[in-house]
């Protein structure tokens, strides 16, 4: 049984049980055969207990970078692991171990790489933020790699324009048939959209549209998030695909609502017609339980420049429980007044 705050007996006997200064000396031995025989036992142990294991991080990553080493891909997942149960303490790795992958990108042991520096990346996105080029060569060399792709995604929230040199492999990502990748694709391409970069292709723009009517739920809706990043800057580039977002305000998923709102809202300060065919819509909105769907409502009704909403909206900047609502609706009365 567990006692209070404190380890179950079977891992306290496991746990004493590893004699961790003999397996940081078997990493450092000059002889192959110890250090192999170190690299087994963190391999072994580093799965069901991860956080004994945390000092050997350093003596891992200059085994790794051994060429002739025989147990590179135990190496690589021990460090993985060891990145999931400790990213800050893999981060300052983090330039060795791209290094490593980007001189093989074609191993198992890269693999796992990928999997180690997305989960640092998860914590310390920067740390990854001036390795962009090298990730995108070794992701595009694996043919797309998803944890590539989500290292990628980690990086962009933090340093978004950094992402330009991945546009042509993310823009191929969801080209050809979409993955697991593609949602994370979908947000780093959202992301580069709305920073300042200064994009050399909007051609996946067009790919994203196409996913507008995929059975993936959770796809759809991540593409309707990404034109609606893209209509942040260039609403032009989204009009087209209009007549297709508005389906998606009559969606029973509430994000996928909000999403298709914002969308339309964005056009709209372009181009305000398009408001006009879900104009019923969009009122009926504003009574929506969700606080997302209400807000987006707000803003697309006051770019769309919809007189008759004046007095809904400004029941809602004055009453609204939610304050993002209230003071959309606010923004949306003084648009139309």
């Amino acid at each position: 049984m567990d006692w209070d705050g404190g380890q179950t007996v079977e891992q306290q006997q496991r746990s004493e049980s590893v004699d961790l200064p003999l397996v940081l000396a078997g990493l450092d031995a000059t002889d192959s055969t110890t250090r192999q025989e170190a690299v087994r036992t963190v391999r072994d142990g580093v799965e069901s207990e991860p956080g004994t294991y945390v000092p050997t991080v350093p003596k891992l990553r200059e085994l790794l970078r051994e060429p002739a080493f025989e147990l590179r891909e135990a190496v690589a997942f021990s460090l993985a692991e060891l990145a999931v149960e400790a990213p800050s303490d893999v981060a300052p790795s983090a330039d060795a171990l791209v290094a490593v992958a980007a001189e093989n990108p074609d191993t198992a042991a890269t693999g796992e790489l990928l999997r180690c520096l997305a989960a640092v990346a998860a914590e310390r996105p920067t740390a990854l933020a001036d390795h962009v080029p090298e990730l995108v060569d070794v992701t595009e060399a694996r043919d797309g790699d998803e944890w590539g792709i989500r290292t990628l995604a980690h990086v962009s929230r933090s340093r978004p324009e950094a992402l330009e040199p991945a546009l042509g492999l993310l823009t191929e990502t969801l080209a050809s048939a979409p993955g697991d990748d593609a949602v994370p694709a979908l947000s780093v391409l959202g992301r580069l959209a709305r920073s300042e970069a200064e994009l050399s292709s909007l051609a996946f723009v067009e790919h994203a549209i196409a996913l507008l009517d995929c059975d993936d739920g959770e796809l759809r809706r991540n593409a309707i998030g990404c034109l609606a990043d893209v209509a942040h800057r260039r609403p032009e580039a989204v009009e087209p695909a209009c007549s297709q977002v508005r389906t998606a305000l009559e969606s029973g998923d509430p994000k996928t609502r909000a999403n298709a709102a914002v969308t339309i809202g964005r056009v709209a300060a372009a181009d305000p017609s398009v408001v006009e065919p879900v104009r019923a819509r969009l009122l009926e909105l504003l009574e929506d339980d969700h606080q997302y769907v209400r807000a987006n409502a707000c803003i697309a009704l006051g770019r769309g420049e919809v007189a008759e909403a004046r007095d809904r909206l400004s029941t809602l900047a004055a009453g609204d429980p939610e304050p993002s609502v209230r003071d959309r609706a606010a923004w949306a009365c003084s648009e139309l007044s």
